[in-house]
C-alpha cells in the first residue's frame, strides 16, 4: 500500500486514520561504522580528531561538525573514563515502576579530551559518585553485532 498526498497549502492538510505501515534502514555513516566495527572485531573505542580546528569525536566521525573539514585519521583510545553526571531512573519506558533503579551516566571519556559518553553505569544508585573512574563491560565477542548493545554497561 503506497500513500501519497500532495499537501498546496497548510490549510488544507488532512489526517489518516488506521495503521500506516512503516519500514526503514539505518544506516550508521562510514563514521560510525568503524567505531562500532572496532567495537566488534577488537573490543577497541575509537575517536576522531579534526587536523583543522582540532575539535576531538568520540565516536569517531569522517567530517568535522564544527568546519566541516574531512577527518581520516582514528586513533583508538581506551574506553575508560570518567563520572561527569549522572541520574537514577526509577520508571520504565511505559511509566511503570522498575523493579531495580538503574543508573545513567554521562561519561568523559579518556584520550579524546572533551569527549562524552551517555551510557548506563553498573553500580547502585548510593555507590554513583561525580568524579568516579569507569571501564566498559563488552558482550562476549562472539555475541557482538556492531551495535551500541554490544556494550552493555561501564563499571568502576
Amino acid at each position: 500500500m503506497a500513500l501519497s498526498e500532495r499537501i498546496d497549502r497548510n490549510v488544507d492538510l488532512t489526517h489518516f486514520e488506521g495503521k500506516i505501515p512503516v519500514s526503514y534502514v539505518y544506516t550508521y555513516g562510514l563514521g560510525l561504522e568503524k567505531f562500532f566495527r572496532a567495537i566488534k572485531d577488537k573490543g577497541e573505542f575509537l575517536a576522531s580528531k579534526c587536523p583543522e580546528c582540532g575539535t576531538t569525536y568520540f565516536p569517531c566521525r569522517i567530517f568535522c561538525e564544527r568546519c566541516f573539514s574531512e577527518i581520516s585519521d582514528t586513533y583508538k583510545v581506551p574506553g575508560t573514563g570518567r563520572v561527569e553526571s549522572f541520574t537514577v531512573c526509577h520508571l520504565n519506558m511505559d511509566g511503570t515502576k522498575k523493579e531495580t533503579p538503574q543508573v545513567v551516566g554521562l561519561i568523559r571519556m579518556d584520550g579524546a579530551e572533551d569527549a562524552t559518553f551517555v551510557h548506563l553505569l553498573d553500580i547502585s544508585p548510593s555507590r554513583a559518585s561525580i568524579g568516579m573512574r569507569v571501564k566498559p563491560v563488552l558482550k562476549p565477542k562472539k555475541e557482538r553485532e556492531g551495535s551500541i548493545l554490544d556494550i552493555i554497561s561501564f563499571k568502576p
